[in-house]
């Protein structure tokens, strides 16, 4: 070979080798040590964080049963309750300090009573306070967070939400009034009184058949101010039965409690509803009860 044609095989080979280093380097792989990634994503140590965490994104999903609005509401609904006690949990929410509001069938005949704030950690109850007539109970513990504002009795056709745990997880209700009915409840204990019925619209998440651990949550109107604690389903019929406003009006007086009237959260709405009552749960505003039987 001729050195000219040598020379030029060099050249070609070095502007070759040129190219590649002048080029864009490629796609650095995972590597946690590498300082041009950014740090892994800290989880939130909130309670219930884990299990609300997609409800910031997930649309509520719409009710697929029960009977139609225009269906007649029975003029009285009764509820037996067993002699015998057991264990199991509920809802509460907070409604002034050291004060939580609930139904009485969560926290009656309990021997050890508490909220939920941590995996098998609770504050205790320290006392409990059930209203004279009716499925409603005021307790205390040694401290609260922010109490949530007493709104007025809804009217037939108004939106609520109904925020809690059935079946002991996080969860949320849409629904709205159809009217009324009496609710007895019989057996270990005896009430009357006239109850809210309303209509399921959605629920998120959408993993529970019956809503049982809902009882004694707060229901809001849109406003953000509760109107009634959850006391009862109706699940063939797809409808949740609530207390009124003149029932723990009542509980109030009893307790010796004043209620806050100018509390107001974030606006609910048959969309936005699942991101609030993340809120709600993470913050502790709407707590677990634990009820244990020895």
């Amino acid at each position: 070979m001729r050195r000219k044609d040598i020379i030029a095989l060099i050249l070609l080979a070095l502007f070759a080798i040129g190219g590649q280093i002048l080029k864009s380097p490629g796609p650095v792989p995972d590597d946690p040590a590498n300082p041009r990634r950014p740090a892994p994503q800290v989880q939130s140590d909130q309670p219930w964080d884990a299990q609300t965490r997609t409800w910031l994104s997930q649309a509520p999903t719409r009710s697929r049963n029960g009977a139609p609005d225009w269906a007649g509401i029975p003029q009285t609904s009764v509820i037996d309750i067993p002699s015998d006690r057991s264990s199991g949990s509920g809802t509460a929410f907070s409604v002034g300090p050291g004060a939580w509001l609930t139904a009485r069938h969560v926290v009656d005949g309990c021997d050890v009573l508490g909220l939920l704030v941590r995996d098998r950690k609770g504050i205790k109850i320290t006392s409990v306070e059930h209203h004279p007539h009716a499925d409603v109970s005021l307790v205390k513990t040694k401290g609260s967070p922010k109490a949530f504002g007493f709104g007025s009795q809804p009217f037939d056709g108004d939106d609520g939400y109904m925020i809690g745990f059935p079946k002991g997880q996080p969860g949320g209700v849409h629904g709205r009034k159809i009217g009324t009915t009496t609710l007895k409840e019989r057996g270990r204990y005896k009430t009357r009184e006239l109850a809210d019925v309303w209509s399921e619209r959605s629920r998120v998440p959408d993993r529970f058949d019956s809503l049982g651990g809902l009882s004694g949550g707060p229901v809001f109107s849109e406003d953000g101010r509760f109107v009634g604690v959850v006391l009862a389903e109706e699940r063939r019929r797809g409808r949740v039965i609530t207390a009124q406003t003149a029932t723990v009006h009542t509980m109030f007086q009893r307790a010796n409690v004043t209620p806050e009237t100018m509390n107001t959260d974030n606006r609910l709405t048959a969309t936005g509803y699942p991101a609030v009552a993340r809120d709600l749960l993470t913050s502790l505003r709407v707590a677990k009860v634990v009820c244990r039987v020895r």
